[in-house]
């Protein structure tokens, strides 16, 4: 591609060269740099790379992209532009024929419930014969692909090779989790969603590797709205308000529970009789839904969710809130059993994930990462409780300790017993993650609480703990299947761990 054609759309300033030369490809990382490629620099927290120019022009680079001075050879194409991160984010649309505009882009953005709503919409879509692509935090999946992701949102190179595989495959709606950080980091501009989600907004991912405050990460979840034709919107979350006077979006519709500022708007997707439901199959809610879109059309529907608690209903009012739109463009008509139908057993690795234990106890597996998620789980599952609530869980090294602190007072107004143990713990001593907990943890009148650093033996003695009626809180790791120490990632997934010793416990009382 002409250097030209490529930088179409970027505002920028020729320092040396010209910009009719053909490049064969766009590069960020001189690991990975080809022949006569641009290479565009970024400036990161650990890492800037207008320091790896030379070492990127003797790999092959023709071209340089870059926000500030770089020292080149003669011959070198040297563009300046004032944010390379946007400029690659363009770069990378252009590289790969704009993909996006070809299928129905869904995105979606909050604080919680993005993976399970993306996973909800993604199994809707399908159900109707809609070939559907998912982009998030878990992974990559789309026909038979499945690629694991290191970040929720992927960086603008990987993302768009992504979109333009899945194009080239036959998908028509890709729907993707679109995270506060790859907001911030530029990473899917240059695509304009056909639908953008708002699911809540709630304290999370302040520090000094994500965002400075509270102010702004909520800018960076506005942002998705001012690069979308349609938003849908929680209505009952009090910052709903705030994203649309910040976007300035006119084009929306609401979901709501009716049970908070629902009242405020003129709300589409409504659930009504909400009820908990637990059998010796089944572990979750029931609920009405109603349909309004068009004012002359109400239509109702009961659902059955397998995955528990009201923020099921909300991400399933949600995914249904944007289906509903897209079905009522579509030569086809679809009864609202379709909901029902690719909702009724949908399951989400890591995301309110149930194993029962011979023992008669219930694991709840989850990514509860943060005081607000713990406290929402716990009060949850003690609708479902018949016995004790054993809370199990540890916190992430390299990252804020009023996070610490706040889990374990939370974990301690709320659980029966607390099984304080290793997370991620990163650059960190476990140990002192685990006595910043504990900090938390007395500052109110604590249950029983013991303290199990290796997580492997933590979830063992939680598990024969558990008494029948007893519901055991798996949290933090959700899906990950690693636990990062001192900068290697070891093999590790709760839900294996759990699987492993309630098998050992089946194969005890089986003889």
């Amino acid at each position: 591609m002409i250097l030209k054609k490529l930088l179409s759309g970027v505002r920028y300033k020729v320092l040396s060269g010209n910009v009719d030369i053909d490049v064969k490809d766009v590069c960020t990382d001189t690991r990975n740099m080809t022949y006569k490629s641009v290479f565009v620099c970024t400036s990161g927290t650990n890492t800037d790379t207008h320091k790896m120019v030379k070492q990127a022009i003797y790999k092959g680079a023709v071209a340089i992209v870059c926000e500030k001075d770089v020292d080149v050879t003669e011959g070198i194409t040297v563009i300046l532009v004032n944010n390379t991160r946007y400029a690659l984010a363009l770069m990378a649309a252009t590289f790969y024929g704009r993909p996006s505009d070809k299928m129905t882009m869904i995105g979606i953005t909050g604080t919680k419930g993005k993976t399970t709503v993306s996973y909800m919409i993604k199994s809707i879509l399908t159900r109707a014969n809609i070939p559907t692509g998912l982009i998030g935090s878990i992974e990559t999946s789309y026909d038979d692909v499945t690629e694991a992701n290191n970040n929720t949102t992927p960086e603008p190179l990987r993302l768009q090779r992504i979109l333009s595989d899945m194009y080239k495959s036959g998908i028509k709606a890709v729907v993707m989790e679109v995270s506060s950080q790859g907001l911030k980091m530029n990473r899917v501009d240059g695509i304009i969603y056909d639908y953008a989600v708002f699911t809540n907004f709630s304290r999370d991912h302040i520090g000094s590797t994500e965002h400075k405050d509270m102010d702004e990460y909520l800018m960076c979840k506005a942002k998705l709205f001012t690069m979308c034709r349609h938003g849908i919107f929680n209505a009952d979350d009090e910052c709903t308000q705030k994203i649309i006077d910040i976007s300035k979006i006119n084009n929306v519709s609401f979901f709501s529970t009716g049970k908070f500022v629902y009242d405020n708007y003129k709300t589409d997707v409504v659930a009504e009789n909400i009820n908990e439901v637990i059998s010796d199959d089944k572990f979750g809610i029931m609920f009405g839904m109603r349909i309004s879109h068009d004012s002359n059309k109400i239509r109702s529907h009961t659902c059955v969710l397998s995955l528990p608690g009201l923020f099921s209903v909300y991400n399933a009012l949600a995914a249904a809130s944007v289906c509903d739109i897209i079905f009522s463009k579509c030569d086809e008509e679809y009864d609202l059993s379709i909901y029902t139908e690719a909702l009724c057993d949908i399951k989400v690795d890591g995301r309110l994930q149930v194993v029962r234990t011979k023992a008669g106890a219930i694991v709840v597996i989850d990514y509860a990462h943060n005081e607000i998620s713990l406290r929402g789980i716990i009060n949850t599952m003690r609708v479902y409780a018949h016995g004790r609530i054993i809370t199990l869980f540890g916190c992430g090294g390299d990252r804020s300790k009023e996070r610490r602190y706040s889990m374990g007072k939370a974990a301690a107004e709320l659980s029966d017993m607390i099984i304080v143990t290793s997370d991620n713990p990163r650059n960190e001593n476990p140990n002192d993650i685990m006595k910043d907990i504990e900090m938390g943890i007395n500052l109110v009148e604590a249950p029983d609480y013991i303290m199990i650093s290796d997580r492997k033996e933590a979830i063992h003695y939680a598990l024969s703990f558990a008494a029948p009626g007893d519901i055991v809180i798996v949290a933090g790791k959700g899906h990950e299947n690693y636990q990062e120490i001192k900068g290697s990632r070891y093999y590790m997934k709760d839900a294996d761990i759990v699987r492993y010793y309630t098998d050992m416990e089946e194969n005890r009382i089986n003889g």
